[in-house]
C-alpha cells in the first residue's frame, strides 16, 4: 500500500485543504492520505479554533485516511523542530512520499537553498547572527544572509508556508532522503488575506468571520465544505464558543503576577530577559491584544512571543523541551497518537503494525508517556474557558477511542 503524507493544522478545515488533500492523492498515486496534525495549540503560538477531535473528523470527511496528532511539545516549537517532528513521524508510518502547500509551488528552489544551507553553514549561521543582534526577526535575518550568499532567490523566506517548506526539505535530507518531496502552490488567497471573496478564502479571513456575530455559519458565506461548517456549527453550540487567546488571558496574567521572575526565567523560550518586559506589560493591558501590541518588537515576532505564551501558560520550562527535542533528534519518540481512521486507514494500520517498532495509541491512558502527558494538560487547560458539563465531557475525549468513518 502507497502513503502520502501531509503536515496539517485546519484551523479551521476549508477549500484550500480539501484541495491541498486531493492534489496530494492525486500527484502521489498514493493508496492512503496521513495527516500530521497539531492538537489544542498551533504552531504560530495559538489555541485552536476548535478542538483536535473535531478537526480531525473535518480532515477524515473530506480525505485524509489516518489523522495522527503532533505532540503538543513539538506543535509549538519554531518551523524546524515542528517540521522534523512531523517529517520523523511520517517516515515512522512508512509514507513514501510528503506534499506540502507554498507560496513557491516549485520544489527547485527549496532543495537549491537548502543545498546551500548546508554547505555554508558557518557563514550562514554567522550572517543570521550578526542580523539577530542587530535586531531583527529570525524571518527577516534568514531571509538577508540567505541574499547574501546566493543573490536572488525566487523563494521568500519571509512567507510561513514556504518558510515550513524549507524545514521539511530539511528534516527529510536528516532522516529519510528516500521519502519523495514535493510542493503545490497555494490557490489564490494568501496565509493572512483578509477577505472572504474568493472560492478559496484563507483561514485567517474565515476566523475573522466566525468571530464576528453571526448565530450561525452558512456554506454561502464561507469558503469551505458543507461538513466542516456542520461540525463548526455543533462545537459551538456544545462548547458555546469558538477558542480565541481572549479565553486564555486571565490564566496567563495569573501566570505572570503570580510566578517569579526566576520562575519565569525558566520558561523555555525566556532570553534576554524578557520575563521583565512580560511583568511589567502585563499589568499595562486591557486584554491579550492589548499585552501582545505592548511586548511586539522588530526583534520578535507575533508568533515568536505567541508560542513564548504557550509554553508560560503549560508550564513548559527549557529543561523540559530540551529534554523531549533530545529524545526526538536520537529517536526515542516512539508513541504514535491516533485521532481519526477511515476503514482504509485502519487496513493500512494493520499493514504497518508488523512492520514496525513504534506503539499506536488510541487513547491515553494514566500511564501514558511523558510527551502524552504534556498533550493531556494541554488539552485540561485548552478546554477550561467551557463550562460545566461540557468541559468534562469534552476532556474525556482524551481517554476515548479515535473516530472511526
Amino acid at each position: 500500500m502507497k502513503a502520502v503524507g501531509i503536515i496539517v493544522e485546519y484551523n479551521p478545515f476549508h477549500n484550500g485543504h480539501l484541495y491541498h488533500i486531493e492534489q496530494a492523492r492525486v500527484k502521489s498515486n498514493a493508496d492512503i492520505v496521513i495527516a500530521i496534525m497539531s492538537g489544542q495549540f498551533l504552531q504560530r503560538g495559538e489555541p485552536a479554533i476548535v478542538d483536535k477531535f473535531t478537526r480531525a473528523k473535518m480532515a477524515i470527511a473530506h480525505g485524509a485516511d489516518l489523522v495522527v496528532e503532533l505532540p503538543t511539545i513539538y506543535a509549538i516549537q519554531h518551523s524546524d523542530i515542528f517540521a522534523y517532528a512531523a517529517v520523523y513521524l511520517l517516515n515512522c508510518l512508512q509514507v513514501d512520499f510528503i506534499i506540502f502547500g507554498s507560496e513557491a509551488g516549485l520544489i527547485e528552489p527549496f532543495y537549491k537553498i537548502a543545498e546551500i544551507e548546508c554547505e555554508k553553514k558557518p557563514t550562514y549561521q554567522a550572517l543570521v547572527k550578526a542580523s539577530l543582534k542587530q535586531g531583527l526577526s529570525y524571518p527577516h535575518a534568514n531571509q538577508l544572509a540567505l541574499a547574501t550568499l546566493i543573490g536572488k532567490t525566487e523563494l521568500d523566506l519571509k512567507l510561513p508556508n514556504n518558510i515550513l517548506g524549507l524545514s521539511y526539505l530539511k528534516a527529510q535530507q536528516q532522516i529519510n532522503r528516500t521519502i519523495k518531496l514535493e510542493t503545490i502552490k497555494r490557490k489564490q488567497a494568501s496565509y493572512h488575506e483578509a477577505s472572504l471573496s474568493q472560492p478559496i478564502a484563507s483561514a485567517t479571513a474565515i476566523r475573522n468571520y466566525l468571530f464576528s456575530d453571526n448565530p450561525m455559519l452558512d456554506v454561502k458565506d464561507l469558503s469551505m465544505p458543507n461538513e466542516s461548517i456542520a461540525l463548526l456549527n455543533n462545537y459551538r453550540e456544545y462548547a458555546g464558543l469558538f477558542h480565541t487567546w481572549d479565553d486564555y488571558f486571565p490564566l496567563l496574567k495569573y501566570r505572570l503576577l503570580t510566578d517569579t521572575l526566576e520562575q519565569l526565567s525558566m520558561i523555555n523560550g525566556m532570553t534576554e530577559g524578557l520575563e521583565y518586559r512580560l511583568k511589567k506589560q502585563i499589568n499595562q493591558s486591557k486584554n491579550f491584544n492589548d499585552f501582545l501590541s505592548n511586548v511586539l518588537t522588530k526583534r520578535y515576532t507575533k508568533a515568536r512571543l505567541q508560542r513564548l505564551f504557550l509554553h508560560v501558560l503549560l508550564n513548559l520550562t527549557t529543561e523540559t523541551v530540551h529534554f523531549h527535542v533530545n529524545n526526538l533528534y536520537t529517536g526515542e519518540l516512539n508513541d504514535i497518537r491516533l485521532l481519526a481512521m477511515t476503514k482504509a486507514g485502519q487496513l493500512y494500520l494493520n499493514f504497518l503494525k508488523p512492520r514496525s517498532e513504534v506503539t499506536f495509541i488510541g487513547q491515553l491512558k494514566k500511564n501514558s508517556s511523558a510527551t502524552m502527558a504534556i498533550d493531556a494538560n494541554a488539552s485540561a487547560i485548552y478546554y477550561l474557558p467551557i463550562t460545566e458539563p461540557s468541559q468534562t465531557k469534552l476532556r474525556h475525549k482524551d481517554f476515548s477511542p479515535p473516530h472511526r468513518q
